[in-house]
């Protein structure tokens, strides 16, 4: 017993003398290092190449070579103002989705304070008092 309280402690007291590592927060261009900035008009034409936008704009018979054309008839300040629209898009969803949580959300609420008897707002639950 006295050999192991003899090994842990010889242990513990070398782990007080190991250097100590810092994390900092590393930006997605340290990272890739990624050396050429896009101006805003290569960024436009990059995301109309997506494959996901690209689809959209084939299904609206939108060629490539016409987006190209137009973005090259862009001024600087409406290209940047347009990436500053794409880059500020939400990620996903819409309203509607959005709008169906939270009234699913709420009648759950509702509905609990009902069945514990802190409201009477549906007639169809039961009071547990």
């Amino acid at each position: 017993m006295n050999i192991s309280k003899l090994i842990l402690s010889f242990i513990l007291s070398i782990t007080l003398f190991t250097q100590t590592s810092w994390a900092q927060i590393a930006s997605t261009e340290a990272l890739f290092k990624q050396t050429e900035i896009l101006s805003s008009k290569d960024r436009i034409i990059q995301f109309a190449a997506r494959q996901d936008v690209a689809k959209i704009l084939e299904q609206m018979d939108v060629e490539p070579k016409m987006i190209k054309d137009r973005v090259a008839a862009m001024t600087d300040e409406e290209a940047s103002r347009f990436v500053n629209e794409i880059d500020t898009l939400p990620a996903g969803g819409d309203v509607l989705g959005t709008l169906v949580g939270a009234a699913v959300f709420i009648f759950v609420v509702l509905l609990i304070t009902d069945i514990l008897g802190l409201t009477k707002v549906f007639d169809f639950t039961r009071s547990v008092r």
